[in-house]
């Protein structure tokens, strides 16, 4: 009897899993952690940093946790996608590959290259436009706004599934358990201190449901999404997104119910207005594949040769990874990054921007080092959203004046303060800006607003 290979990748939730209800026979739940994209570097980047490892570690072991509550057992294999699948594919005999779609370019090319082997099927798990919806590439547009406007009308999003999972045609806990001695130790050897990661699956359904449903704060979503920081202000849907330890479609139904039942405004529209962007990224990506990745992206000639920066671009790189650039709205943002994992879209837009126009440093090379940083990393977006800012993707460049940014996000200076306590007027901090900032007075105005407040009563 032929076995079917369930694999889990992009889907690491019990709820709203397609994947888990198929009914095809015999079939095992498998898991590979791809070691080149959590150990590996690009252009001298790192892919990942510890914490980013540590959560891809919990939110795997929370699935197995879960699929072994209910009499599952899970493979989790640690290497290259292609050769530990078909690895498993000759141990266990087995026939058929049913995984999420990815929209990466290297993993759908690895899943491609299973066919020889395996009959192949992709599921799009984790999109609005799945189902009868899915868009036609040669229809599809290159810009957001057509995109919304030739999708949105027609735009009926499934029903969560939530069909039972029966556990006997599953491979048992104890006959997946040989296979992950490798995954254990890894685990073990990375394991968190705190592993309270409000990605996983439990916290993110808690942490939505409580956003839309007991404290509303959906209904001022499009006030509070450019704020900095804070508990509220922003959905965090992101990294839970990303990971596949929630289903977007779940989400989307949330926001639809709550306008139903409660209220619909403009905050729950612009929620959804955000969903649609993650979505037109991840078309892009199927459509133009391994083109975001060049040096134009999307747009002129196609060069995957490694950025090249002289010793100053260097330095300057340096400094913006270290939040040491001497602007304190860029460090500022950056020492989050750096110290969460996270960043507020108003800010990643404006390092960005700062990076690629002020800096002149080639834009892959801040997607590298976000991708390395992001605990809700997700490739279409963040590289999608890069290449936006530089000029090479779905639109034309997008340059802000950081100093006219932060006057407008950060009047009072309360969130550089709260990030650079150390701020003063002198020192490196005080630096003159660009050429591009408005003036000498922009400036200094700003940064009086920015000393520590008096320890006198």
């Amino acid at each position: 009897m032929s076995l079917n290979i369930i694999l889990l990748n992009e889907t690491l939730r019990w709820h709203d899993n397609p994947l888990l209800q198929l009914e095809v026979g015999p079939k095992v739940a498998v898991l590979v952690l791809d070691e080149k994209a959590f150990f590996a570097s690009q252009y001298g980047v790192a892919r990942a940093n510890l914490r980013r490892l540590q959560q891809q570690l919990e939110a795997i072991a929370a699935l197995k946790r879960q699929l072994a509550s209910q009499h599952i057992g899970l493979i989790v294999c640690v290497g290259n996608i292609k050769e530990c699948i078909r690895r498993l594919q000759q141990q266990l005999g087995a026939t058929s590959l049913y995984a999420a779609e990815p929209v990466g370019f290297n993993e759908y090319s690895a899943l491609q290259q299973l066919k020889p082997y395996l009959s192949v099927t992709l599921l799009d798990c984790n999109s609005l436009l799945g189902d009868g919806l899915r868009p036609q590439m040669d229809s599809l547009p290159n810009t957001f706004t057509p995109f919304r406007k030739q999708r949105e009308p027609l735009l009926e999003v499934s029903a969560p599934s939530d069909h039972s999972v029966s556990s006997s045609a599953w491979l048992s806990i104890a006959q997946c358990e040989v296979f992950n001695p490798p995954f254990n130790q890894l685990y073990h050897q990375y394991a968190a201190t705190d592993k309270n990661f409000s990605a996983l699956e439990q916290s993110a359904t808690t942490h939505f449901t409580q956003y839309i449903w007991q404290q509303q704060h959906v209904r001022h979503y499009k006030e509070t999404r450019n704020q900095l920081y804070g508990e509220h202000y922003a959905s965090f849907l992101s990294a839970p997104l990303a990971l596949g330890t929630l289903s977007v479609r779940w989400a989307w139904q949330q926001i639809i119910a709550f306008e139903h039942s409660v209220t619909a405004n403009d905050s729950t529209y612009w929620l959804k207005f955000e969903l649609l962007w993650r979505e037109f990224f991840r078309w892009q990506f199927r459509k133009y594949g391994a083109r975001w990745f060049s040096k134009g992206a999307i747009k002129g000639a196609i060069d995957f040769n490694k950025p090249k920066l002289n010793a100053a671009q260097l330095k300057r790189f340096e400094n913006w990874c270290q939040a040491s650039t001497g602007v304190p709205f860029i460090d500022a943002n950056m020492r989050l990054l750096n110290q969460t994992g996270l960043m507020s879209n108003r800010g990643r837009q404006n390092v960005a921007s700062f990076l690629v126009h002020d800096l002149g440093v080639d834009w892959r090379l801040g997607a590298a080092y976000f991708e390395q940083r992001l605990l809700d990393y997700d490739c279409a977006s963040n590289w999608g959203n890069w290449a936006y800012i530089a000029g090479s993707g779905n639109a034309a460049e997008r340059q802000f004046n950081v100093i006219k940014q932060a006057l407008h996000y950060d009047p009072d200076g309360s969130f550089v303060r709260a990030m650079l306590p150390e701020i003063t007027l002198s020192g490196s901090l005080a630096h003159q800006p660009s050429q591009q900032f408005q003036s000498p007075e922009h400036w200094h105005h700003w940064l009086a607003k920015l000393q520590p407040a008096s320890s006198t009563p």
